[in-house]
């Protein structure tokens, strides 16, 4: 089921950001934000501070990974496949009489348009020697099915047990699946102006590998290791880009917008259906005191979909409660405006060791076949 956002409509929330973006051109005398955590760099090109005082490397590296298969598309397909089997087999020993294919319809008509998701990846930053400069990195992979029911099936199965033949390949129902898969390596560098020395800039210039997957997958050749296979039915698009960011400090307030993937491009799938590549813009607001760090985060334009993929935005508030001076605990909730995700309530853990070590981990749980999770590890070297 999609919500919107219950506290703040999206009306509000543009209007709210859009008064932070005018603020960044205030001139005040607060301190600029000095967060250590490498792992920002990936959706905020300007976290890291402009001036790196730490005269060692460090390394951080993450992975998360997220199912949505509240449809239980992935048991019905099974059950679907398994009755087709048996279906198939008592047909080849002559025993499959008129009415034997009335569970297999049933199953059929059920999961018509019932969809599974998913979504997994990993980054990694290292923080070179020459002190501002960050190397970053990553894959990413997200993909959704959809089962299609072909009406005709029904009539198909019938007449095969009235005739006492019936095949597994006489099914036309199937499973359509869309991808898309990102691989990317990029230089990260910020910088400050002295005419306004509390903001900071960031600039990612990147060279990432766009992989479009889109296939069909009959009933005979299913396979749950096919319905994400990234080695087949595969169309990749090779380009330089580049992600933008600015952030701007007012005393424990940090207001920040992100411009990624600036360069746009369409890519056509193997099936022909279009990708239409467009700059993703997002938003954020974090507040910073003793007692907590507050951050609300906003997609002010959508994520992009593809195919059976649908688009997304996604608006998230999130805290750090400090549970010690080394441990914090993190309490965290999505809205999603999205085709067939649930929002989304996060916990997880930050402990921290020094100024530069970090060992982060977060669970995001929205039912029983609806959750996910990652881990992030940053260590100097």
């Amino acid at each position: 089921m999609n919500t919107l956002l219950p506290i703040f409509s999206e009306l509000r929330l543009r209007q709210i950001l859009l008064i932070c973006i005018a603020l960044i051109s205030t001139h005040v005398t607060a301190d600029s934000a000095s967060d250590q955590r490498l792992s920002n760099l990936h959706t905020r090109s300007a976290s890291f501070p402009a001036i790196n005082s730490h005269s060692e490397p460090a390394l951080q590296g993450d992975g998360y990974g997220f199912v949505n298969d509240a449809d239980s598309l992935l048991d019905n397909l099974k059950n679907i496949y398994d009755e087709g089997v048996a279906l198939d087999g008592r047909s080849r020993g002559i025993l499959v009489i008129p009415g034997d294919e009335t569970e297999l319809v049933e199953q059929l008509e059920n999961a018509d348009n019932d969809i599974t998701s998913f979504a997994a990846g990993g980054h990694f930053a290292l923080l070179t020697q020459d002190k501002n400069w960050v190397v970053v990195g990553g894959s990413e992979f997200n993909g959704s099915g959809r089962f299609i029911y072909d009406e005709g099936d029904a009539n198909r199965l019938r007449f095969a047990t009235i005739l006492g033949l019936f095949s597994l390949g006489d099914l036309q129902s199937s499973v359509n699946v869309s991808a898309l898969w990102k691989n990317y390596l990029g230089l990260n560098y910020r910088f400050s102006l002295e005419s306004m020395p509390n903001t900071r800039i960031g600039i990612t210039a990147k060279l990432q590998n766009i992989s479009v997957i889109e296939r069909k997958i009959s009933i005979e050749d299913y396979d749950e290791d096919k319905l994400f296979d990234r080695g087949r039915d595969v169309e990749n698009s090779i380009q330089a880009n580049a992600d933008l960011g600015i952030e701007h400090q007012i005393d424990n307030w940090l207001f920040g917008l992100e411009l990624n993937d600036i360069y746009q491009q369409e890519i056509e799938g193997p099936e022909g259906t279009r990708y239409q590549q467009r700059t993703h813009i997002s938003g954020n607001i974090n507040y910073s005191a003793n007692w907590a760090s507050l951050r609300l985060d906003a997609d002010l334009s959508p994520q992009k979909g593809f195919g059976e993929l649908s688009s997304r935005r996604a608006y998230a508030l999130s805290g750090l409660l400090p549970v010690s001076d080394k441990l914090q605990l993190l309490l965290g909730y999505t809205w999603l405006h999205s085709g067939n995700d649930s929002n989304l309530p996060t916990v997880g853990l930050h402990y921290r060791l020094g100024e530069l070590l970090r060992i982060e981990a977060q669970f995001s749980y929205a039912g029983p076949r609806e959750f996910g999770g990652g881990a992030s590890l940053q260590l100097p070297l």
